[in-house]
């Protein structure tokens, strides 16, 4: 980078210098316009060790004087969807500089995939708004980002008559995988392997069930028979929650809350200073649930198609 005023690089992973200049970025941002920005910097990186990918995760990152100010990350979850999400210093907006990332990476993933991009926007980011509509991105959903607020949970817990569970949760192993792959479809209309790619199941059927603290699958039992599933991770003291779901033939019985006071017990013993889950603003049954078990909603994320 010597010699030159600014710098695009285009890299296939960051290195830990990347990462930590990055979440620096990311932190002055939300600093300076309380904006919350989906990286899935964790999440790509975990992914890199423990799949081989046929079609690689792309960054790019544009320093003025060797200080970054700009980032755009094209996020590959398999199946038939990529995100692209990313920010540009306060400081140096109205420059242009996120469109010649986007340029420079739509011509990248044009390359490499077939799948549908969606970009990623933060509900209450006027600037970023602005840029997709530029683009021609058409809204599909948005989720929100919801954090466990510890005393409204031990406010309602202490007002409400909570019995004994009787829903237990084990540690799923490979045997569960096929479970796991059903239930997914039941919940989210597609199945784990659409989730993950057809193409690379076979290489992390395994790791979906556990690895380490960075993911960890658990199946609910309700006398002996399952019932559900909840997936949870840790990552720096930060937990989260996905895929939680409850059978049909089960439901409306109180067990998904269970289920998820039984989660956040094994979250806060293994050291989960915050915890968060992501939801669809829609899916107000799910909702409401999380709602009375003591989370937040903190940021509303829009999701675009580029057409």
């Amino acid at each position: 980078m010597d010699g030159y005023n600014h710098t695009i690089c285009m890299k296939l992973k960051l290195d830990e210098e990347d990462n930590k200049a990055v979440r620096s970025l990311c932190a002055i941002c939300y600093e300076k316009q309380k904006i919350y920005l989906k990286l899935e910097l964790n999440y790509k990186k975990w992914q890199r060790k423990q799949i081989k990918m046929d079609e690689p995760l792309v960054e790019f990152l544009y320093y003025e004087n060797k200080i970054l100010v700009g980032y755009l990350g094209v996020c590959n979850f398999g199946g038939n969807e990529v995100e692209i999400s990313g920010m540009v210093h306060p400081d140096f907006r109205r420059r242009g500089i996120f469109r010649k990332l986007y340029l420079m990476a739509k011509e990248e993933w044009q390359k490499i995939l077939s799948a549908d991009v969606l970009a990623l926007c933060d509900h209450t980011s006027i600037s970023g708004l602005a840029f997709v509509n530029s683009i021609g991105g058409e809204y599909v959903s948005s989720e929100y980002k919801m954090c466990l607020n510890i005393k409204k949970l031990e406010d309602k817990l202490n007002h409400t008559q909570e019995n004994a569970s009787i829903i237990k949760l084990r540690l799923a192993t490979s045997e569960d995988a096929a479970e796991i792959d059903s239930q997914t479809s039941v919940y989210f209309g597609k199945s784990q392997k659409e989730i993950d790619g057809e193409e690379v199941k076979g290489d992390i059927e395994n790791s979906l069930i556990q690895q380490g603290n960075n993911f960890i699958s658990y199946m609910a039992l309700f006398k002996e028979k399952i019932i559900g599933k909840i997936h949870i991770s840790i990552i720096n003291k930060e937990g989260f929650i996905y895929g939680l779901g409850v059978l049909p033939a089960f439901r409306g019985k109180g067990y998904g809350r269970e289920i998820l006071l039984a989660t956040l017990d094994i979250l806060k013993e293994k050291g989960a200073d915050n915890i968060f889950l992501e939801v669809a603003t829609q899916n107000k049954n799910a909702i409401g649930l999380y709602e009375s078990c003591g989370f937040e909603e903190i940021s509303v994320m829009d999701y675009y198609v580029i057409i």
